[in-house]
């Protein structure tokens, strides 16, 4: 049975990211980062004392991942880049294809250290989308095809299990996994939603095994637990939430938001839209 939970929800970074995505927390840093893709910004969040630092990025960046050894890796328009340790980003592999129809949006890398990552079509084509992957080699491999809108990726806590959005579709694909070869089998629909109620878009996976897809134009999180069915809802204040992720302590869960597409009485009445927002997941649970 779906219920709406009520939570109390804080501002961890007030922003006015135009699309704010893809939150990783690293713990080398510890900080939290995120990204405002089209805002060309990489934002870094000091949960300790609630400071923010800004880094421009060269172009738009279409996801921010980390690998297993705790490099922070960015996704700009012509391919993929490191960020130093002085905050310089500096960039190691071409993009899948040079097209500029296409770009980034949203990746993780699995723990052999392969980078798997949707590449969307910026036109809306249908069926354009792909799904990549990104081997240590530097090669990369096409995975999948034929999505709408790529989006969030997530693993199930055995590592059997790939999990990938399509977010026009309102469609989270189960596959399964082979985590010493790199490969996915078997596709078939994990969750569906109705569009019109809210697009699923960023995806992770709490310490229980429960999936969380953010809802694009619903003001929630999704818990989806594992037989596919949505248990409950996680209300947010903001209509365009994107992304989530916990923060070093577990339970600490980040919400990423964007303003894209809202008009302007709509942001005035609500000036948290673009913000990075954070809330007690545990509480949220209760």
């Amino acid at each position: 049975m779906m219920r709406r939970e009520s939570t109390d929800i804080a501002v961890a970074t007030k922003a006015d990211a135009m699309i704010g995505e893809s939150p990783i927390w690293s713990a080398r840093h510890a900080r939290l980062l995120w990204i405002d893709i089209t805002g060309k910004q990489l934002h870094i969040y000091n949960p300790e004392d609630g400071t923010s630092e800004v880094v421009a990025t060269p172009s738009s960046i279409g996801l921010l991942a980390q690998n297993p050894s705790g490099d922070i890796v960015l996704g700009l328009e012509d391919g993929l880049a490191r960020l130093g340790a002085d905050g310089e980003i500096e960039r190691f592999a071409g993009a899948p294809h040079a097209d500029p129809t296409f770009r980034f949006n949203d990746g993780k890398f699995d723990t052999y250290g392969r980078l798997w990552t949707g590449f969307m079509n910026r036109d809306g084509k249908k069926g354009g989308g792909i799904l990549y992957r990104f081997d240590p080699d530097g090669t990369w491999h096409v995975a999948d095809t034929g999505f709408d809108l790529p989006n969030g990726l997530e693993w199930s806590r055995d590592g059997r299990t790939f999990y990938f959005t399509d977010s026009h579709k309102g469609e989270i694909y189960a596959y399964d996994f082979n985590a010493v070869s790199g490969t996915i089998q078997n596709r078939r629909v994990f969750c569906s939603m109705d569009p019109s109620e809210g697009k699923p878009d960023g995806l992770t996976r709490d310490a229980e095994g429960h999936l969380l897809s953010v809802l694009f134009d619903s003001t929630a999180i999704a818990r989806i637990v594992p037989d596919g069915s949505v248990e409950r809802l996680i209300p947010l204040p903001v209509p365009r939430p994107t992304s989530c992720a916990f923060g070093g302590d577990g339970r600490t869960l980040f919400v990423t938001s964007a303003r894209i597409g809202l008009s302007d009485a709509q942001l005035s009445d609500a000036p948290l839209f673009g913000s990075l927002l954070r809330l007690d997941y545990y509480d949220a649970l209760r």
